[in-house]
C-alpha cells in the first residue's frame, strides 16, 4: 500500500471518528465538538442558502401565478361593473324620458296618445325625417302630430302598416301655425325650419309692430289644422324686421333636441280642418236636396 492511500485511509478514519464524536460524544468532548462545528459552518451556511434560494424562487413563481390569476379576476369584475354602470346610465336616461312623456300625458288628458320608438333617422342631405315603429295598424294617419314631453316633434307624412315617417318641425318643408304664449301678446305667425341652420326655426308673417321678446315661449296656435293648440314649439332667441322692413321675424330655438329622440307619442284623436270642411259640405248638399223637396234642414 503506498503512502497516499495510507494517508487517505487514515483521514477517512479520523473523519468518521470525528463524526462519531459529534453525534455520540458531544457532552464528553465539547472542545472538539466546537472545532468541528466551526469547520463545518461554511458548508452548512452554503447548503442552507441554496435551500432558501430554491424555496424563495419556488415561492416567487407561485406568487406570480397567483397575481396573474387575481389580476384576470379583477379585470373581469371591472368589465362587469363597467357594463352595469353603462346599463344604469341608460336606464336613468330612459326613465327620465318616460317620466317626461307621462307628465305630458297627464297635462293633456284630452289627447289620445300612441307611444312609439324612433327606429331610424334620415341620413340624407336634409336630415329632416325620422322613422317610428308604429303605423296604420296602430291607428296612425297622415298629418297626425308627433310629440315628446318637451314639445312638438313634427307631423306624420308617411304611413305604412307597422312604420311611419315623421317630418320634423325644423325642416324647411314644415309649416306650423305658431303663437306667442305670453298673455299680453298672443301674436300668431307661421313657424318653419331654416335651410342650412341645424335645428333652427323662424316665425314669419307678423306685423312690424308685433309684440315679441327674446325669451317668449311659442306654442302651436291650432290655426294650421293639423296640430292641437298649446303644444310647445320653442323659445324666441332673437326678433328682427325682414329685409323689406315690413314684417317681423323671430328666431326660435326648438324645445325638442332632435339629435336625441328615442321615444315619442302620436296624437291620434285630433280632427283637422279637412274633416270639418267635408262635414259642412255634406250638410250644405243635404240642405239643397231637402229644400228642393220642400223639406226642412235640421
Amino acid at each position: 500500500m503506498n503512502k497516499r492511500k495510507s494517508i487517505a485511509i487514515i483521514g477517512a478514519i479520523i473523519i468518521l471518528l470525528l463524526m462519531g464524536l459529534i453525534f455520540d460524544g458531544r457532552a464528553r468532548f465539547p472542545m472538539v465538538n466546537r472545532i468541528i462545528i466551526t469547520a463545518m459552518s461554511p458548508i452548512t451556511y452554503l447548503v442552507t442558502e441554496i435551500a432558501d434560494g430554491v424555496h424563495n424562487t419556488t415561492g416567487y413563481f407561485a406568487s406570480l401565478a397567483n397575481l396573474r390569476e387575481e389580476n384576470e379576476k379583477l379585470k373581469k369584475e371591472n368589465d362587469i361593473l363597467r357594463q352595469d354602470n353603462i346599463d344604469l346610465i341608460a336606464m336613468k336616461g330612459e326613465n327620465n324620458r318616460l317620466s317626461q312623456l307621462l307628465d305630458f300625458k297627464g297635462n293633456h288628458p284630452q289627447l289620445k296618445l300612441q307611444p312609439a320608438k324612433v327606429i331610424g333617422k334620415d341620413i340624407g342631405d336634409l336630415q329632416d325625417t325620422i322613422l317610428i315603429n308604429q303605423g296604420s295598424n296602430a291607428g296612425l294617419k297622415l298629418n297626425m302630430s308627433v310629440v315628446t314631453g318637451a314639445g312638438l316633434v313634427g307631423i306624420v307624412d308617411g304611413v305604412y302598416p307597422n312604420v311611419a315617417r315623421v317630418l320634423l318641425i325644423n325642416s324647411p318643408r314644415s309649416k306650423i301655425g305658431g303663437m306667442n304664449l305670453r298673455g299680453d301678446s298672443r301674436v300668431a305667425g307661421i313657424v318653419g325650419g331654416v335651410a342650412g341652420q341645424d335645428a333652427s326655426l323662424e316665425m314669419n308673417n307678423m306685423a312690424r309692430d308685433a309684440d315679441l321678446l327674446p325669451g317668449d315661449t311659442v306654442v302651436t296656435s291650432g290655426y294650421s289644422g293639423h296640430h292641437p293648440a298649446g303644444l310647445v314649439i320653442g323659445t324666441i332667441e332673437e326678433v328682427r324686421k325682414d329685409a323689406g322692413g315690413l314684417t317681423k321675424v323671430a328666431t326660435i330655438t326648438p324645445s325638442v333636441d332632435f339629435s336625441r329622440l328615442e321615444e315619442v307619442m302620436v296624437v291620434t284623436n285630433y280632427d283637422d280642418f279637412s274633416g270639418l270642411l267635408q262635414g259642412s259640405k255634406k250638410v250644405s248638399t243635404t240642405g239643397i236636396i231637402e229644400k228642393n223637396k220642400g223639406g226642412t234642414v235640421k
